[in-house]
């Protein structure tokens, strides 16, 4: 008879939020970090039926059931286990993969329990050597200048593998397991001169599932050029899957729960223990490799509603946090970003300044896209370029909060922060999400997925010789604004109209600067591109930033006669001039609803707004 696979089962418990699917069922009402309802199971008046977010599992302290959401739904729809793990899989778009019982299944499954227990040898012997072996003298020596002691190393079995991996092999011979089991767990690899050690003088981090099992290891280098790769990961086995793992997370689910449902991403597994064991963070978690996954958020959306990137603090870590951030706002989650001064790390802090500044970061995060637009202003330093990309990416990055609710707060403060319209960011807001149901392709400036050069097992005498992973970017056009779109169109097909608009450039400065795409028009003003000239319109076309070159590719710059120039442009400029008043207007109506005003400033900005209001008039 068909069974489910384990690996399609551990998926689907793995999708099961258990808040959710009970969610689906009963009415639930939010105790602290909990959840409670009456039960299902019982008669009752006053709740007893507890869900608990950080175990994913609940119980009803009246008659005595528990279990997690697979139980939940087999006990309320009376189905048997496999038809309700089904249930599940439907619920979250898991696809049931089946296998016949049969002798290759069985052997997959005692295989996946044979690796573990490898990886779980593998771990106490590695855990040895660093304690005791005086060859590991230039590991703990390391451990004790980045001041983890030998408490910390045992708590998390840190360990160090050395370059002989013959007494391992020997230890695994005496518990029956061969060679070949041996590289099944990844610890040995088949090169051309036979098997050899994945990780050699390497200091171990074991890799930990919810459940805690030792499912592989992360091994980082010890010798500068003795490895191109400063950490080599276990690569996929029947027990670890590196996108679906998240560094920590075993210990860190129940005091995730207790912080408030919220969870605090870092970027390595030693800034991970830092914050766990140096300053009593304990629901830090890191992905593992350079990747962070849709599958890692999908499972700290589980535990946590929001999360508190802790990224180095450098422009380079602070982009680098990006992505993450994609994954964990697609997913729902509230994302904060931590400032870290330049130059540190969650480690680095702590050691230079102890505890309470990395503390204080993570208390006082801010949204994540408040902080990344006043980095991307600062560096911008008013260059009109510079900031007319700017607004596009913010824009981008907003489409990804699912919530309509906190996307349009988020605009809001975007657009008071960037100093654009709030209508005009909002449709470009509009326009992306539109166009990511209509044809979903790579957000902008995703980088293409390809495995971990960590990941990469190298024979001994190799080096690594994987190219850079290429960039992938997905131009976004910078919106133009009815009124811009319109003078640049008719600038783009007549010399006269050029003429003129530049006779008023000093007129069109408020236009320019305040509707979106003003850019673009003032660039054309300073290149007067002949119109008719294909030469000179894709001269002037690769003068542009690749934004602003894209938001004309419906443009023709064909020749035109306009019989009526002066009353156009006439007519134009005053329109450009009223949408500048307009849009300034809301502006200041976006400062003034961020609620971060002092009240002489909040005075200041109603009374400009009334002088904007009686201008409108007299357009």
């Amino acid at each position: 008879m068909p069974r489910i696979t384990e690996e399609c089962v551990a998926r689907i418990k793995d999708s099961a939020d258990v808040v959710e699917i009970i969610g689906r069922y009963i009415q639930l009402r939010r105790a602290g970090n909990a959840w409670k309802a009456c039960c299902p199971f019982h008669n009752e008046k006053t709740p007893s039926f507890h869900i608990n977010p950080a175990r994913q599992t609940f119980k009803c302290f009246g008659c005595g059931v528990g279990g997690d959401a697979v139980k939940f739904i087999m006990m309320f729809e009376n189905l048997d286990y496999p038809t309700a793990l089904r249930r599940v899989a439907d619920m979250n778009g898991i696809p049931v993969i089946e296998e016949e019982e049969n002798p290759e299944a069985a052997r997959r499954r005692r295989l996946r329990s044979r690796v573990i227990e490898a990886n779980q040898l593998a771990a106490d012997y590695f855990h040895r050597q660093l304690c005791r072996s005086r060859e590991a003298d230039h590991v703990r020596a390391y451990l004790k200048e980045r001041e983890f002691n030998i408490e910390i190393a045992k708590a998390w079995q840190l360990g160090w593998a050395p370059p002989n991996f013959l007494p391992l092999q020997q230890l695994a011979a005496a518990a029956n397991m061969d060679e070949r089991l041996l590289t099944e767990a990844y610890l040995l690899s088949n090169g051309s001169r036979g098997a050899y050690p994945v990780f050699r003088d390497r200091l171990m981090f074991p890799i930990h599932n919810v459940r805690g099992e030792v499912v592989g290891f992360s091994g980082r280098i010890m010798a500068e050029g003795q490895d191109p790769r400063k950490y080599v990961n276990t690569a996929d086995t029947v027990a670890f899957h590196k996108g679906e793992l998240l560094f920590g997370l075993f210990k860190a689910t129940a005091p995730i729960s207790r912080a408030d449902m919220t969870v605090v991403v870092c970027e390595g597994q030693l800034d991970v223990i830092a914050c766990h064991e140096k300053a009593d963070i304990r629901n830090a978690v890191a992905g593992l490799g350079t990747a962070f996954t849709d599958e890692h958020a999908a499972i700290l959306r589980k535990y946590a509603k929001k999360a508190v990137l802790c990224y180095d603090g450098d422009n380079a870590g602070i982009k680098a946090s990006e992505k993450t951030y994609r994954k964990l706002a697609a997913v729902g989650m509230e994302v904060y970003l931590a400032s870290l001064p330049p130059g540190e790390d969650p480690d680095s802090l702590i050691r230079a300044q102890g505890p309470e500044p990395l503390r204080q970061a993570i208390t006082e995060a801010r949204p994540y896209l408040e902080v990344r637009v006043g980095l991307e202003m600062q560096a911008a330093k008013g260059d009109a370029n510079a900031r007319a990309a700017l607004i596009p990416r913010m824009a981008d990055l907003a489409a990804e909060i699912t919530d309509p609710i906190r996307r349009g707060v988020a605009v809001t403060d975007l657009a008071s922060r960037l100093n654009t319209g709030l209508d005009d960011l909002r449709l470009t807001v509009e326009e992306i999400i539109r166009s990511r149901r209509n044809s979903p392709q790579p957000h902008f400036r995703d980088i293409q997925d390809k495995p971990d050069e960590e990941d990469i097992a190298y024979p001994e005498d190799a080096q690594s010789t994987a190219d850079i992973t290429p960039v992938a970017v997905k131009v976004r056009p910078i919106r133009l604004h009815p009124t811009i779109r319109n003078l640049i169109s008719h600038a783009a097909a007549s010399t006269e109209v050029q003429q003129a608009l530049v006779e008023r450039i000093e007129e069109l400065q408020e236009p320019i600067t305040l509707l979106s795409g003003g850019i673009v028009l003032q660039r054309l003003l300073e290149k007067l591109p002949r119109p008719g000239s294909s030469a000179d319109w894709t001269t002037f076309l690769e003068t542009l930033p690749p934004e602003q070159s894209a938001s004309l590719r419906d443009i023709s710059n064909e020749e035109l006669q306009l019989p009526e120039a002066a009353t156009i442009i006439d007519q134009a400029c005053a329109r450009a001039a009223r949408d500048a008043v307009e849009t300034r207007i809301d502006i200041i109506k976006s400062r003034i609803n961020s609620g971060e005003l002092s009240n002489d400033e909040f005075n200041a900005l109603t009374t400009e707004i009334a002088t904007l209001r009686r201008m409108l008039n007299e357009y």
